[in-house]
């Protein structure tokens, strides 16, 4: 077998661990080529083992330069679609300290996850007229009671992201204190 293809359900909220998971990936010998599906299926590979450092990037307005930059620091492009970047870049297995990095700083971190915070805030509040809508074209009281069920899951499933989104940013400021202390 030397292909497979892995279907892999994340949210957004955790972009480091799927990260986690393709550079396992790749130090199993099997190499990422395809990023399909809104990133949920992945295509790989078999090679040789290689130590190679993936991150996830959001972004909501990407100018000319943006690409330049990374591939200049020698990032190569694995997937751009939808708002998200998947970057990928290699260093030497024997030494994790050169592990690279895209985010220089804990502030990139912290403005990457509130540019997804606030799109899921802009999809959550344009569900609400949808919502409204439904339940008024909606003659059956069972049906209106479904759809008012599913919104208010999804509802709850938004604001479980934007919490773990904010519980990041925090840790990731009192991370910033501490050593700058």
């Amino acid at each position: 077998m030397n292909n497979k293809k892995v279907f892999r359900w994340w949210w957004s909220w955790e972009s480091e661990k799927i990260e986690k998971w393709i550079e396992a990936q790749e130090g199993q010998g099997w190499h990422l080529v395809k990023v399909k599906s809104n990133l949920m299926r992945f295509q790989f590979v078999k090679g040789s083992p290689r130590t190679m450092r993936y991150v996830f990037d959001y972004q909501n307005n990407v100018d000319i330069d943006y690409k330049q930059l990374y591939e200049d620091a020698g990032w190569e492009q694995v997937y751009a679609k939808d708002n998200w970047y998947l970057w990928r870049k290699s260093y030497p297995a024997d030494q994790p300290e050169l592990r690279p990095e895209i985010y220089s700083d804990v502030d990139s971190i912290i403005q990457r996850n509130n540019r997804i915070k606030k799109t899921l805030i802009t999809v959550g509040l344009v569900l609400i007229p949808i919502l409204i809508m439904n339940m008024v074209v909606q003659p059956m009281w069972q049906i209106r009671t479904s759809i008012l069920v599913v919104y208010l899951l999804i509802f709850i499933l938004f604001l479980y992201g934007v919490n773990r989104l904010a519980t990041q940013n925090r840790r990731l400021q009192g991370k910033s204190k501490s050593l700058k202390n």
